[in-house]
């Protein structure tokens, strides 16, 4: 021992600091290791009621559908929990505004519909033409509707839900939110898809966000199922690559895969290096397997 004190004084005071720092750091790796939290034991009864497999989360955002029949006038004030979740309002909205109006709170006018806080801003956008103020129908009755109402549709009391497939340019300009450069960009997505499968296929149109998305569902519908499906194995590859879901770069790829393999089907477009799970689900609805593996 003695000896060692000694050798370490006839080292350099560089290789003195060296071996210190090197005490240090082992001293700290040992009292962590000996103060650290320690392993949780559990029993075989707690591991065999865990679930074996926790599912995956989705990195797009989704949307549950949510039941609208129709949108129509309605006087907010009176309207019934009812008629506000054909509507479309959420459940947390239509809470909050049952609670405004049982401690006495009014909508005499839009600037009072404005203030309200218990409805988003994409709520409001989609009502807001359906409104009817207890202020309009005193003043209707002398001197007609006034300039608010007009700017309500006036083709019909009841707006029925609008098919994306069928749809015309026409059509679509009648839903509020839709003007001339929203309804073409829908029709030529649509064009480029095939047809919808699902309404939240409006999130990949340009320009319409989150937002944009909640003010419209209510007032769209997917209905027809027709959809032009291209053949995996007999597709050219300029085909392939105008669909959204494919591209020109996956298209290359498989289009290499068919001149080097050949084509059985569908399975062997699925293993397709690039072509994830997420984006396969979304594609596989516009592929024509039938006879195919």
């Amino acid at each position: 021992m003695r000896g060692l004190w000694k050798g370490f004084w006839q080292i350099s005071k560089t290789e003195r600091i060296g071996y210190l720092l090197l005490f240090a750091l082992l001293s700290l790796h040992l009292s962590i290791g000996a103060w650290g939290p320690r392993p949780i034991a559990i029993s075989q009864e707690v591991l065999a009621s865990m679930p074996q497999s926790v599912p995956a989360t989705d990195s797009v955002p989704t949307y549950q559908s949510r039941e609208v029949t129709s949108l129509f006038e309605f006087d907010i004030n009176t309207a019934n929990p009812d008629e506000l979740k054909r509507l479309g309002l959420k459940e947390k909205s239509i809470a909050g505004l049952l609670r405004f109006r049982s401690k006495g709170g009014k909508v005499r006018n839009e600037a009072d519909f404005n203030k309200l806080f218990s409805l988003s801003a994409a709520e409001k956008e989609r009502l807001r033409p359906w409104l009817r103020f207890p202020e309009e129908a005193m003043q209707l009755g002398t001197r007609g509707r006034d300039s608010a109402a007009l700017d309500r549709p006036a083709i019909s009391k009841v707006f029925v839900r609008i098919d994306l497939n069928q749809a015309d340019s026409i059509q679509l300009l009648t839903v509020p939110g839709i003007g001339p450069a929203f309804a073409s960009r829908i029709i030529r997505y649509r064009e480029r898809l095939g047809g919808y499968v699902r309404l939240e296929q409006l999130l990949e149109v340009f320009g319409i966000d989150s937002a944009k998305y909640e003010a419209l569902w209510p007032l769209l519908e997917v209905k027809s199922s027709t959809l032009r499906r291209v053949q995996p194995c007999e597709a050219s590859e300029e085909e392939l690559a105008a669909h959204p879901y494919v591209g020109k770069v996956l298209a290359r790829r498989w289009a290499a895969y068919r001149l080097q393999r050949g084509c059985k089907g569908c399975t062997d477009m699925q293993k397709l290096a690039g072509l994830e799970a997420e984006r396969w689900e979304k594609l596989l609805p516009y592929l024509d397997c039938a006879g195919l593996q």
